[in-house]
């Protein structure tokens, strides 16, 4: 009898593992196979196979991968950004702190920049940097930080964010360059072209060959512009043309020095008749050199 009983238990206990291996299988499988309609480009029947997977495996730590894979079906093939974002949070909150939450939080931010909605990008960012402090890429969130801060028309606390970039020491050359020209445009965007040149030629003066220069010098020229300093803005705008993607741009802000230059020199010739001076002799030496 005892021995009926224990071949009984063995046999549920060979049954019990058999369910749990065939369930495990189940979820892998589920996953190849849908994997493998978004490889022969049939996304909605990928979305089908994940939300069946999402709902059988409600407590699985597991489907925070897929949730981050159906946020990425809805937000670029199948363009559904509203369903994108969230299935991206589903993702962080089946695990807050795995790698799937980590890019689900990143991909919500990269939304959000899309969207015109630097509130939602902000929130992002703050959190990769809350609880993702030592990962490779925390001075690129906090660079992104600033960045969405300033889309937000909040440039104080985009300056509190990016001033560590400028003022600390071992930061890598490529943020201090973006920092000082970040920092320069939140100025700018204030209207206040007298601080904001200060930052954009300080980048240039470290970082003539960056990919940001020559829009650095199209800044510079119109802050320069704007503060009446023609001669050396026009300097500015003709350097800008050897970098600047656009060149239809820099000439448009050529023309404007040049004809706002014309209608000054009629002022300041006049001003300057007795002294026998020209326009350009009497400029004043720019605030930057």
């Amino acid at each position: 009898m005892k021995g009926k009983s224990l071949r009984r238990y063995l046999f549920i206990g060979l049954v019990l593992i058999f369910l749990v291996s065939c369930t495990k299988l189940t979820f892998d499988e589920s996953y190849r196979r849908a994997e493998g309609e978004i490889g022969l480009g049939n996304y909605t029947k990928a979305v089908k196979i994940y939300d069946r997977l999402v709902k059988n495996n409600p407590n699985d730590a597991r489907t925070a991968v897929i949730w981050l894979r159906l946020g990425d079906l809805y937000a670029n093939p199948l363009g559904d950004v509203k369903r994108g974002l969230a299935a991206y949070q589903q993702a962080i909150e089946a695990a807050p702190t795995s790698e799937a939450a980590r890019l689900a939080h990143e991909r919500r931010a990269v939304l959000f920049e899309k969207e015109n909605h630097p509130l939602g990008s902000v929130e992002e960012y703050t959190a990769l940097l809350k609880y993702f402090p030592g990962h490779d890429d925390a001075q690129m969130y906090k660079m992104k930080l600033g960045e969405a801060y300033i889309m937000g028309n909040e440039f104080q606390q985009a300056r509190t964010e990016l001033r560590g970039f400028v003022e600390k020491t071992g930061v890598a050359p490529e943020f201090r360059y973006r920092a000082l020209f970040n920092i320069g445009e939140t100025y700018f965007l204030e209207g206040k072209p007298g601080k904001a040149v200060r930052f954009y030629y300080a980048m240039l003066k470290e970082a003539p060959k960056s990919a940001l220069a020559g829009e650095a010098e199209l800044r510079v020229a119109t802050c320069l512009e704007e503060m009446g300093y023609l001669g050396t803005a026009h300097k500015f705008a003709q350097d800008a043309k050897k970098r600047y993607p656009n060149e239809a741009v820099v000439e448009g802000r050529l023309k404007g020095i040049e004809n706002r230059g014309k209608s000054s020199n009629k002022v300041k010739n006049t001003d300057n008749a007795e002294t026998g001076k020209t326009a350009s002799e009497v400029e004043e030496k720019p605030p930057i050199q």
